[in-house]
């Protein structure tokens, strides 16, 4: 492992998938039905759109970045990494014309940093993973798309906020889930070289498992841009994310964390001033994010 390698590149991801983000977010915006409602015609309208395709692109380099700190790092220390691109959209937001930061987007910028700095400080160095047997992998990936599901169903008639907030939460949760799984077959390929991610069952369970979550993650993604209420989905979906990477690389690779009673207390302290942070800066009326004027729906 060679945190000196693997957080810079997450570093990088995350500068990509906050540059992304601001512009899926707003074409997202102008391919929504009526009313910001999402549809299976407005979500294919949204796919022929060359600057939304530009961004995917974009995310998938994010991925590679993302995927090769995993491969050189620990989950519990890159994955929390993603936070980073919120402060990111702040900057990339300005310059496609939003407004001018405020006091408050570098506070919430500050609560951000601060969470993560402190965070990574108090997990210090978690050590080698343990993949395990490709049935538990499976199982547990398998459990977490069917819960996300059901909860998605449950809130489908609820208002726009409490669905952006789940959809968010869940898309977070299987984004989480899939670096556990990138990190995984990526020890199976260090192991036995890459022809093991095809020929061995801890090489293609992986690898099949993150196909799944990253398709469904970045559908419930789309969903939630288009229904409108970033300030309940960022921060739903930032808070998820890291929370889900970091308890299944504890769980199901091993990698240690400090547990005892005044860690908890502390990560929780940092996850609440990352997800305040975050809801000050995709707050629609305050916060960076959303363009000046909302773009009316595409005919």
């Amino acid at each position: 492992m060679s945190l000196w390698l693997g957080v810079p590149l997450g570093v990088a991801a995350s500068v990509v998938y906050g540059s992304s983000i601001v512009i899926q977010h707003r074409t997202a915006q102008q391919h929504a039905d009526e009313g910001g409602e999402t549809s299976a015609s407005s979500l294919l309208r949204l796919a022929r759109n060359p600057l939304w395709l530009i961004a995917v692109v974009s995310d998938f380099a994010g991925f590679l970045l993302q995927a090769a700190a995993l491969s050189a790092g620990a989950v519990v220390i890159i994955q929390p990494l993603v936070v980073l691109m919120l402060p990111v959209a702040l900057g990339v937001s300005f310059l496609m014309g939003g407004h001018r930061p405020r006091l408050g987007d570098y506070l919430g910028c500050v609560a951000i940093l601060g969470g993560l700095a402190v965070f990574l400080a108090l997990v210090g160095r978690p050590g080698d993973a343990h993949v395990p047997r490709p049935r538990m992998l499976a199982a547990a990936v398998g459990l977490v798309i069917v819960i996300g599901l059901v909860l998605c169903f449950i809130v489908v008639r609820q208002n726009r906020i409490v669905r952006g907030a789940i959809y968010g939460a869940v898309a977070g949760a299987y984004f989480g889930t899939l670096a556990v799984m990138v990190d995984a077959a990526s020890d199976e390929a260090g192991r036995h070289g890459l022809k093991s991610l095809v020929t061995h069952a801890k090489g293609f369970v992986p690898i099949i498992c993150l196909c799944v979550l990253g398709v469904a993650g970045i559908v419930l993604t789309q969903m939630s841009f288009q229904i409108g209420a970033l300030g309940a989905t960022l921060p739903a979906n930032l808070a998820a994310d890291p929370l889900m990477g970091v308890a299944l690389g504890s769980v199901l690779l091993k990698e240690h964390i400090p547990i005892s009673p005044l860690h908890l207390i502390a990560y929780f302290a940092c996850l609440a001033a990352v997800v305040a942070g975050a809801v000050r800066l995709a707050d629609p009326h305050a916060g960076p994010i959303e363009p000046d004027e909302v773009p009316t729906a595409a005919a």
